[in-house]
């Protein structure tokens, strides 16, 4: 590559994770903070695409990559993508120690580890490099180099338990991967892969130079921020700190809280940021944090240890109301919660709970949340754009400022107002391809609930049409619907299931008494409140639908 030349490419996972790559993790990178949900959503999607998308090639993101220009080795410096390099080199160990084949086994060794070779001069090498990492080394020769090394449980566990986010978060990502991979036949381990193997792709981006190499890491990553922002912020409160106690105590504090809030921990900040505004972002989080919090006179918060308890303080709180560790929530509490984290495209709700929460505990908490909610979903159904419906998130949380009690936030009825003739309208209206379909769908079976805590692990909830969109000719449908009928009420909400999977192509145009059976016989994952509804039709017709839009509608506008 010429000095300054920027190269890009769309390289298969096999290229990638063979001797024309070698990936070192430098320093100023953040942790390896993958979670459970990270790796079963990826390997839910890898198993799904492999089933159904075999002939296509699968995209499994973007590296941005800084060539080191090292005349032994092509090695390359990791701006971005290590959190996804770093699960497949964990999962090829996995795959190693949980198959038979020989052949197989040899070539996924091959992946993780170049072994010594004397003769032809060939050094051990690892195929990614941590540098500053303390003990990542020895995790990798232990778990995932050494052979049979990740069934080593005891082992396992105790790297589990590290202080050090990096070790425990592999240590994680091992049984995670583990127990799904163990979860399939023989034969289909061989076939996902293969499928990785050879249709799995990467595109990367590479430069030799280190400026361009951040500006385009700055363009491809949609926060417009350098991963560091966070890092940059521990650093300058450490320097706050004035004993060398100080500094280790809230060095730990600042990457245990890191660790726990994982890849959303930049957004954290970012809540913790609105909620000390109140206002809407003008710049990005270090400009934020420098200009409206530590700058102002007085400032809002005062670097060093204030900081740092602080975002300790709401990082506590957001384990209690937002990962429902509090266990005197209710169960409604805790369902509504769980349908917003899942059902949600914004999160700009978290800063006013979180807040409500740190000023006035569980009190009057289930009414708060659910007029909060009731808010932001009739802004979003009515079409409000998203800086009004920031902007109505914003006084909310003015007003919890300035409150001297719980009732007397959720009294101000002018906080929570929509408009319900808009609102009604757009609920009777096609919802199918609206952003907030899944949403309301949600909403209706937390309705319906009772009280029972929803599961909360769903990764691929998808919307099916009970009434197909192209009922074939012949069919039962063409009978009891004409033209008219099919295009007034296929898409509307009363004509909508949730499935815990995604769409099964095959069951979508049976005709009703077969697509309630398998609905009903557990063989589709169709939710419950749905599924109490079908058992009792025996038939799916207009009158049907129309009496099941108005009760749906009215459970909607009504909230109860």
């Amino acid at each position: 590559m010429l000095s300054g030349e920027i190269k890009s490419e769309k390289v298969v996972f096999k290229k990638v994770f063979s001797p024309e790559f070698w990936f070192v993790v430098p320093e100023y990178q953040r942790s390896y903070v993958w979670q459970t949900d990270n790796i079963s959503e990826l390997m839910d999607d890898l198993e799904y695409a492999c089933e159904n998308k075999h002939n296509n090639d699968y995209f499994l993101g973007s590296l941005v990559l800084k060539d080191l220009e090292n005349n032994d080795y092509p090695e390359y410096e990791v701006l971005d993508g290590q959190q996804r390099l770093t699960t497949f080199f964990i999962m090829m160990a996995v795959f190693r120690d949980a198959i038979c084949d020989q052949d197989y086994k040899y070539t996924i060794q091959e992946t993780i580890y170049q072994k010594e070779n004397k003769l032809k001069k060939i050094p051990a090498r690892m195929r990614i490099t941590y540098k500053i990492r303390d003990n990542v080394e020895t995790f990798i020769k232990d778990v995932l180099i050494a052979s049979k090394g990740t069934d080593n449980k005891e082992l396992l566990n105790e790297y589990l338990k590290s202080s050090n986010v990096s070790l425990s978060n592999m240590a994680n990502a091992v049984i995670i991967l583990k127990d799904l991979v163990a979860n399939l036949l023989d034969e289909d381990k061989l076939k996902l892969l293969e499928f990785i193997f050879n249709r799995a792709i990467f595109i990367y981006v590479s430069t030799d130079n280190t400026e361009d190499a951040f500006r385009m890491f700055s363009i491809l990553n949609n926060r417009g921020i350098p991963l560091t922002t966070a890092d940059i912020l521990k650093s300058e409160n450490i320097g706050e700190l004035k004993t060398e106690k100080e500094i280790k105590k809230y060095a730990e504090l600042w990457e245990e809280i890191e660790g726990k809030q994982g890849e959303r921990f930049d957004r954290f900040l970012q809540f913790i940021r609105t909620i000390l505004i109140k206002d809407k972002a003008r710049s990005n989080l270090l400009d934020e944090f420098h200009e409206k919090i530590y700058a102002v006179i007085p400032p809002k918060l005062k670097k060093g240890a204030d900081t740092f308890n602080l975002v300790n303080k709401y990082n506590d709180i957001y384990e209690q109301v937002i990962d429902l560790q509090d266990d005197t929530l209710e169960n409604r509490f805790k369902n509504l919660v769980i349908i917003m984290k899942i059902g949600m495209r914004s999160d700009d709700w978290i800063p006013p709970l979180l807040y409500f929460y740190k000023r006035f505990g569980i009190v009057k908490i289930n009414e708060f949340l659910s007029k909060l909610e009731y808010k932001y979903t009739g802004d979003w159904v009515c079409g409000i754009t998203p800086t009004l419906r920031l902007d109505a998130m914003n006084e909310i949380l003015k007003k919890i400022e300035k409150a001297d009690s719980a009732s007397e936030v959720v009294a101000d009825s002018a906080l929570y107002k929509i408009n319900i003739d808009n609102f009604r309208a757009n609920l009777n209206g096609d919802i199918f391809k609206k952003q907030y379909a899944k949403f309301l769908l949600l909403k209706v079976e937390y309705l319906l609930s009772d009280n029972a805590v929803m599961v909360s692990n769903y990764h691929n909830i998808s919307v099916e049409h009970v009434l197909p969109q192209n009922p074939k000719d012949g069919s039962q449908w063409k009978k009891d619907f004409n033209e008219q009928n099919r295009e007034f009420w296929t898409h509307k909400i009363s004509n909508l299931v949730l499935l815990s999977k995604k769409k099964n192509s095959a069951l979508g145009n049976l005709d009703f008494i077969d697509k309630k059976e398998k609905y009903l016989n557990k063989r589709i994952d169709i939710f419950k409140a749905n599924k109490v509804f079908m058992d009792r039709q025996n038939v799916w017709l207009p009158d049907t639908l129309d009496a099941r839009q108005k009760r749906i509608v009215n459970l909607l506008i009504s909230n109860t």
